[in-house]
């Protein structure tokens, strides 16, 4: 395992916190010399001077999977690990991908992805939009790019991650992964600490209805014969429909994400409410794209007429 080599490829865009994340990659119970470090984005002039990774000078609009693709194109690592430029990698985090990773059947692998603050509404964010990595049960599930490893022939046989989308491109990918035969996992041995900073319940809200909004039901059409809940989805993406099961939808996965949470950290029953409200706020989001995309092909259809 340790004469394996790995490119970390990181999107770049927050500044004051990119350096605390080439310090954890520094401190790796792994081969140095067998890490190569690419930033995709523009770290500045004492970022590559302290630290001297490859970078890729990237737009700052560019979506998180076209600066992802753009760091792969150049690594030279037997192994792509994907990070996140706000998360904290483990001391075991390169070590622990590599060893899930030997196994040829598996096609991905990600990690425990827990919030670095315990304040109130970052632990409510972490649990309404992270909450199938906050666990510590290994299983097979779609995988956040956060914290993402793939070897790299079985990155380029799939394409890469879809430039188009602006989120879910991670979901994208894994889906495709099973579609070529691998498994996705989820291995909570593989650990980085999450510094999202979204601490208010203001924020909460917002980044929820952002998500929804920007990933709408594409992923879902695109894989409606995935899983079961992609079928449901899909049947109802008619806009009225799927406004009358914005509440029933919204608590069922809010009782799923207590279920598969709360025998490890039973105090994801105080946040429960506000996880309710935060996938509310997703999947309200999700009709506005609805309604989008509706008024849009009706607009394109009169202006044929």
């Amino acid at each position: 395992m340790d004469t394996a080599s790995v490119s970390v490829i990181i999107p770049y865009s927050r500044v004051d916190l990119i350096e605390t994340v080439l310090e954890k990659l520094s401190q790796q119970a792994y081969p140095a010399d067998l890490i190569e470090i690419i930033i995709v984005g523009q770290p500045g002039k004492t970022v590559e001077e302290q630290w001297s990774p490859h970078t890729v000078n990237a737009a700052s609009n560019m979506y998180p999977g076209q600066k992802r693709n753009q760091g792969a194109r150049i690594a030279r690592g037997d192994y792509l690990l994907f990070l996140d430029d706000d998360c904290e990698p483990a001391p075991d985090w390169v070590a622990q991908n590599v060893r899930e990773l030997q196994d040829p059947q598996i096609g991905a692998v990600g990690g425990q992805i827990k919030g670095k603050s315990n304040t109130f509404f970052a632990r409510c964010l972490d649990f309404s939009s992270f909450a199938f990595y906050q666990n510590s049960k290994r299983s097979e599930m779609q995988l956040c790019s956060a914290s993402l490893g793939v070897r790299r022939q079985v990155y380029k046989e799939v394409g890469g991650f879809n430039e188009t989308l602006r989120v879910c491109e991670d979901i994208d990918f894994c889906y495709r992964l099973v579609q070529h035969g691998y498994h996705t996992v989820y291995q909570p041995a593989i650990k980085v600490k999450h510094n999202h900073r979204r601490d208010s319940f203001k924020v909460l809200m917002a980044y929820s209805y952002f998500l929804g909004r920007e990933s709408g039901l594409h992923v879902k059409l695109l894989y409606s014969r995935m899983n079961g809940r992609n079928r449901i989805l899909t049947v109802a993406r008619h806009p009225i429909i799927y406004a009358l099961l914005l509440v029933p939808v919204s608590l069922s996965i809010t009782i799923l994400i207590i279920r598969v949470n709360v025998s490890e950290q039973p105090r994801v029953l105080l946040y429960a409410p506000f996880i309710f409200l935060a996938r509310l706020a997703f999947h309200v989001g999700v009709l506005q794209w609805l309604l989008a995309k509706r008024n849009a092909s009706e607009d394109s259809l009169a202006a044929t007429q």
